[in-house]
């Protein structure tokens, strides 16, 4: 789960720099003559700085992990590559201080020093790449307007490879599969083509949606919902599952099932589903079967 990795990194790097400003602090306290001598000042000053970028980018490790946990994280892409160049930034910057001052020559530092220009170029690739990933839709950022009357809901089914669809397709990534870090293989755009597909519209725009399978026996399974960040916690889930249950008993199916995540099982629990089975794990969360009689 990349948000969450990019957290434990910063943390345990904070761990590790913050211990190692206390030697430098234990050096200079006892005088120690590799530290503290004129000619190690090349050391004294690469070390220092190893230190202060190691914990800076210690810091920005858990601001990009909380970013990509969030409703402004960038694209599943850009967060790949971001990610990996950030790392390598953050063994770079510092390493390079921190080689330099061990291997000092004279007045210069050693040949480590080199690392610091390409960990700089690590980090300014990675920020540059996570600006450009982030979502384009300014109104996760505006309050609504007061004196502006909310567009009406309209809940509809709409074809797979349409442009509605396609638009399904970018919320669920979003919305689903961007903050764990996941992107789908090309094999469940396959797959989606033989299912339902329905979504809630305000406007021309897709706020919520949802699909349906048809898993044989009288049982729909209810797949992928997902509800733009801010339609959240609005009533637009409830109505679009109820939406789809109506969908379902009138191509006669009896049972509705659904996989819940472990946070949205009293979400489910409210509107009739049960539980059953034992928990189990599916892209990377906790979750539970439930079903619902139609």
């Amino acid at each position: 789960m990349l948000p969450l990795r990019h957290v434990r990194i910063g943390l345990w790097g904070l761990l590790l720099f913050l211990t190692f400003g206390v030697v430098l602090e234990a050096l200079h306290g006892f005088k120690i003559g590799l530290y503290l001598a004129v000619e190690n000042e090349p050391r004294r000053l690469a070390w220092r700085l190893a230190h202060a970028h190691g914990t800076l980018l210690s810091l920005v490790h858990v601001v990009f992990g909380l970013l990509l946990g969030s409703r402004y994280a960038p694209n599943a892409a850009a967060a790949e590559r971001a990610s990996r160049l950030l790392v390598a930034a953050t063994l770079l910057l510092p390493g390079g201080f921190l080689l330099g001052g061990l291997f000092v020559h004279g007045g210069d530092p050693g040949l480590g020093i080199l690392l610091v220009p390409l960990g700089a170029l690590a980090l300014f690739a990675a920020l540059f790449i996570t600006l450009r990933g982030l979502p384009r839709e300014t109104t996760l950022m505006q309050e609504p307007e007061t004196t502006r009357a909310e567009p009406e809901l309209a809940l509809r089914e709409f074809e797979f490879a349409s442009p509605e669809y396609e638009a399904s397709f970018t919320l669920r990534l979003r919305v689903l599969r961007a903050p764990l870090g996941l992107r789908p293989g090309p094999e469940e755009r396959e797959e989606e083509s033989k299912l339902v597909h329905l979504g809630a519209f305000e406007g021309d725009r897709l706020v919520a949606t949802l699909m349906l399978h048809d898993v044989g026996e009288g049982r729909v399974r209810m797949r992928q919902v997902a509800v733009d960040f801010d339609r959240q916690r609005g009533g637009v889930g409830t109505k679009l599952v109820h939406f789809s249950e109506e969908v379902a008993r009138r191509r006669g199916f009896r049972e509705m099932v659904l996989h819940a995540r472990e946070t949205a099982i009293p979400f489910y629990e409210r509107l009739g589903y049960t539980t059953y089975g034992e928990p189990f794990v599916e892209v990377t969360l906790p979750h539970i079967n439930m079903r619902m009689t139609l």
